[in-house]
């Protein structure tokens, strides 16, 4: 447990009936109350024709990001959904990020888990795993900048000539989002670190981790940092931490389960349910749990602060607290164990 384990939010929807500049403006906050507190990732996710909320699409409000924040904090899609598009056109609208972001930009990129979004643009939902795999190949050979011909399943070019490529090189970190172990080796074989996901109780997370880590070494790939997507949530007491995390969230992990994301269903007990997969407690206890991930294996951990019905300075209060009583206090007592 030698390394510094990193933090990052994941900002949220908002309900349609907020107003636009109103959900954007608690965005912008939030990532200014973040950056101070010392977090240094910020990653969005993606929904398309979502009824009743409102996701901001990842690229562009990255893209508006990149302009106001600083060289220490990197920007992340988590996940862009890649059946959604043409790789070729992903591949250069991602490339186009990583230049105005200065060379800050990771790539979380999943398969989307809803079949009616997939239906929108014309996509199987039995396809999903298949195309993200093409998708990977050509979006590769787009960020390589050399001039291609390609001849897949669901793609064909012929004389491809990119003329836009991202500044990291060879690409931007790709991490790729599953729950499952078919998912978990196609991360560990085509990216460069798999998206552990909050559904997933902690010892499937260490089982996952397992299966990765068997999968990178029979390709000959180098271990990897997995993000950890935990919910870390403050109280006076373990009770009142769950309280606050339950009154935060179990409406919306309910409605997640009626859409199909696995994990997401707590009817049997929420209590049991956030305790096998969040960091609930006093301060002093987060900070021990959180002392207790191996950082040479684990970081950043990425938590979501915004749930829809916050405002927008309980958000911003939640990410000071954070910041001041679990990210200072671990980084100073890993420091002091150096």
């Amino acid at each position: 447990m030698s390394g510094r384990l990193d933090f990052g939010i994941i900002l949220g929807d908002a309900p349609t009936a907020v107003d636009a500049r109103t959900h954007l403006d608690g965005i912008l906050r939030q990532v200014d109350a973040a950056e101070r507190a010392g977090f240094t990732h910020v990653t969005i996710g993606q929904h398309l024709l979502y009824p009743g909320y409102r996701w901001l699409q990842p690229i562009p409000l990255l893209a508006r990001l990149a302009a106001t924040t600083g060289p220490q904090l990197r920007l992340v899609t988590s996940v862009v959904i890649a059946p959604l598009y043409h790789p070729a056109l992903l591949a250069e609208e991602l490339a186009t990020l990583d230049v105005v972001s200065d060379g800050r930009l990771t790539v979380g990129i999943g398969a989307g888990y809803r079949p009616e979004e997939l239906a929108h643009v014309g996509v199987p939902h039995g396809e999903r795993f298949a195309r993200l795999e093409e998708a990977l190949e050509l979006i590769d050979l787009v960020w390589a900048g050399e001039p291609f011909d390609f001849d897949g399943r669901f793609w064909r070019l012929e004389g491809a000539t990119p003329h836009v490529v991202p500044l990291q090189r060879p690409r931007p970190p790709l991490w790729l989002g599953a729950l499952r172990p078919a998912g978990i080796r196609r991360a560990a074989r085509l990216g460069d670190a798999w998206m552990v996901t909050p559904e997933l109780p902690w010892d499937e997370v260490e089982r996952g981790r397992a299966v990765f880590a068997a999968e990178r070494d029979a390709h000959g790939l180098a271990p990897a940092r997995l993000p950890l997507r935990r919910e870390i949530v403050l109280g006076d007491s373990l009770d009142g931490a769950l309280a606050a995390y339950e009154a935060r969230t179990a409406g919306r992990y309910a409605a997640y389960a009626e859409r199909g994301l696995a994990g997401a269903d707590h009817r049997a007990g929420f209590r049991d349910w956030a305790l096998d997969r969040a960091v609930l407690g006093t301060p002093e206890e987060c900070v021990a749990r959180l002392a207790a991930i191996d950082a040479d294996a684990f970081g950043p951990v990425v938590v979501r602060p915004s749930w829809p019905g916050m405002e927008t300075a309980d958000v911003v209060a939640a990410i000071e607290a954070l910041g001041r009583d679990v990210i200072a206090p671990l980084h100073e007592s890993r420091e002091a164990l150096r």
